[in-house]
């Protein structure tokens, strides 16, 4: 009984750790992505694309991962598919999880398991049949298709005129239920305006409306605390600069040289560092190396933001010439005014902290292995 137990684990394990390299290999697959000719690699059954424009036509065994800047996927893939780009859209069938993220996506085939959606704008087509489960994060969600799991929405706007087998919950925004809208399960709206039911929508579970406070009174209470960590990171913003003005000019430097490859490392390291630490922390061997892992993942959490302050500062005052410490200090306090600003909208405000997190935290491996890269050579021997 302990060895069948053991060995459900050990296959739990492998199984998550498997999805998570298979996440960051699209990640870094997309560091690719304005590149104007499209590259493809084949490892075993999977399957990696990346370019400008990509339409992948065929069958894949395995997984597949695509990033680019305008997707299509029309061959039929029997295993994941991470998909990444501009715009986005699925018109095959994929055999088990769907990972998909863009300005536009569109799913119009069918999913064998569950489906994991963000974007500006998330469509699930009137011919999308999602055997699993469906989560989208996106600023409009319209969702016509047939969900047999349940659907977890948080969005601007969601427009449900599809069938959805299981529980309907959705977070923020408006929520519209067309005439051939059906819900099985129970629908649960948490936000500002009541649902909109259309005559001949269907809701067998019941509803349940929570009402939200308005978003000026979430930006009002949360204006204090703001202010009082702005200053903070003002002050460390000036310590970091006037403490080491070559270092925050490398990390300024990499993020210009490397703007489309350094968010995409950012988030790769912040997948998989924290399972590179838990893993080292499990072993005794590894017990030192997993803590100074933590520590590492915790110093790039609380410098990331910070750090793409700095470039945006100084891509301002330092555009033709180096500019002075004061200059650099008062354009980084600017450029955090304007973060904290915009991270104080509703609905959006998360989405600009994390692109500065993964800006800066990119940015910031980038200088490191940059610095490392052109240190001086020990000198040798001295001629006699």
């Amino acid at each position: 009984m302990i060895d069948k137990h053991s060995s459900i684990r050990r296959e739990r394990v492998v199984a998550h750790l498997r999805r998570t390299v298979f996440i960051a290999m699209g990640v870094l697959a997309g560091a690719a992505a304005a590149a104007p000719e499209p590259t493809a690699q084949q490892f075993g059954d999977d399957l990696y694309l990346s370019g400008g424009r990509i339409t992948m036509q065929r069958a894949v065994p395995g997984d597949t991962v695509v990033a680019g800047g305008r997707v299509s996927v029309t061959g039929d893939v029997s295993g994941d598919a991470l998909v990444a780009g501009g715009e986005v859209s699925i018109e095959s069938d994929i055999g088990q999880d769907l990972y998909a993220a863009g300005g536009d996506v569109r799913v119009a085939g069918a999913v064998g398991e569950s489906a994991r959606l963000a974007g500006g704008r998330v469509t699930i087509a009137p011919d999308a049949e999602i055997a699993g489960a469906v989560t989208v994060a996106a600023g409009d969600v319209t969702l016509d298709g047939h969900v047999r799991g349940y659907a977890l929405i948080s969005a601007g706007r969601t427009q449900i005129n599809g069938r959805i087998d299981g529980d309907l919950r959705v977070i923020g925004g408006e929520l519209t239920l067309g005439p051939n809208a059906v819900v099985q399960g129970r629908l649960e709206h948490h936000g500002a305006t009541p649902v909109r039911i259309a005559p001949g929508a269907r809701v067998q579970g019941g509803v349940d409306e929570t009402a939200a406070a308005e978003p000026a009174d979430h930006m009002a209470g949360g204006v204090w605390m703001a202010a009082v960590w702005l200053v903070g990171w003002i002050v460390a913003g000036a310590v970091l600069i006037g403490l080491a003005p070559r270092t925050s000019r490398r990390v300024t430097q990499a993020l210009r040289d490397h703007t489309l490859v350094a968010p995409l490392l950012g988030v790769a390291l912040l997948v998989c560092l924290p399972v590179l630490a838990l893993l080292l922390l499990v072993t005794v061997v590894g017990i030192p190396l997993g803590l100074l892992t933590g520590l590492v993942l915790l110093a790039l959490l609380l410098l990331g933001g910070l750090a793409t302050a700095v470039a945006l500062g100084d891509a301002v005052v330092e555009r033709k010439v180096p500019a002075r410490t004061w200059q650099r200090i008062v354009a980084t306090a600017l450029a955090l005014i304007l973060l904290f600003a915009l991270g104080l909208l509703p609905y959006v405000g998360w989405l600009v902290w994390l692109l500065a997190l993964l800006f800066g935290v990119g940015a910031i491996v980038l200088a490191a292995i940059g610095a490392r890269g052109t240190r001086p050579a020990p000198a040798g021997p001295a001629a006699a």
